[in-house]
């Protein structure tokens, strides 16, 4: 099991797991997303949470803002999916499943894509939608990689192919899920707590995303460059919780002054912390 680790504002988090660590080159987060239809993975993925009882616009609240940066001096190596013809027959009409693996996404300035950054706040709730959200399947990939709902939410699983899926969940908390979809169907699920839960398809099994179920509405997913952004918080002093799927977990101070002023963080994960400091703050 991973442990917090907490350095007052930089954090490192263990080193990437499963990994060779060598040269690697850029990686083309761009077209990471297996249809043009659907630019999940494009921008900072599905957040799907909402202040029930939001601030009032006269009172004064700030942003939590930054990045999160790769530690270490050589990123690990990421191979591309292994993906046979046989295996994705059906997946793409007129062409090929595409192979990007969204475990780690490091952008080229070093920034990490698809960190789940978390702030508890006393008194905030969210407010659960009526209506389901979607986790579709597209082209043999789960669409979005990292869906964040509120816990208490239903999500609608959804095969968007014309070949059936599997959908199969991972959780400690919520029940599993494990049923073959048809094409063009879908099925649904009440997630009632709050953790991070894994799925993948066991008809393809180089599908896999993750669902984040959140009791927060103060949440972000990074972007591609690495960089989050989580609003109107009240001034205080926070502790921000981050989550990767292969990285594991860090903590960083958050401070929003009385003013609603806040200077921008940057959070290492995956390697040794270099040079001596403890850590650095941009102004904003």
């Amino acid at each position: 099991m991973k442990t917090w680790n907490m350095l007052s504002v930089l954090l490192v988090a263990g080193a990437a797991t499963a990994a060779t660590v060598g040269e690697q080159p850029e990686q083309k987060t761009d077209s990471c997303c297996a249809s043009d239809a659907t630019n999940a993975a494009k921008t900072p993925e599905g957040n799907y949470l909402v202040h029930a009882n939001p601030p009032a616009q006269d009172e004064v609240t700030g942003t939590a803002a930054g990045k999160v940066v790769f530690g270490g001096e050589k990123r690990p190596e990421v191979k591309e999916l292994t993906i046979s013809e046989q295996q994705e027959k059906g997946c793409v009409e007129g062409g090929h499943t595409d192979k990007t693996n969204r475990s780690l996404l490091i952008h080229k300035d070093g920034g990490i894509a698809n960190v789940v950054v978390t702030i508890d706040v006393d008194g905030a709730e969210l407010k659960i939608p009526e209506k389901p959200i979607e986790l579709d399947q597209i082209a043999c990939r789960f669409e979005p990689h990292i869906l964040m709902v509120p816990a208490g939410v239903t999500v609608e699983y959804k095969n968007s192919d014309a070949i059936s899926h599997n959908v199969h969940t991972y959780s400690t908390k919520n029940p599993a899920f494990n049923k073959t979809i048809a094409a063009g169907a879908s099925e649904t699920q009440k997630l009632e707590k709050a953790e991070s839960i894994g799925v993948k398809c066991d008809i393809h099994p180089w599908m896999s995303c993750y669902l984040f179920v959140s009791d927060t509405p103060y949440a972000a997913v990074t972007a591609r460059d690495g960089s989050f952004s989580i609003p109107k918080l009240p001034p205080g002093e926070y502790n921000a919780k981050l989550w990767h799927e292969t990285l594991g977990k860090a903590r960083a101070k958050v401070t929003i002054g009385a003013d609603g002023k806040s200077e921008a963080i940057e959070v290492k994960m995956g390697g040794e912390e270099s040079g001596g400091g403890g850590g650095r703050r941009r102004r904003r």
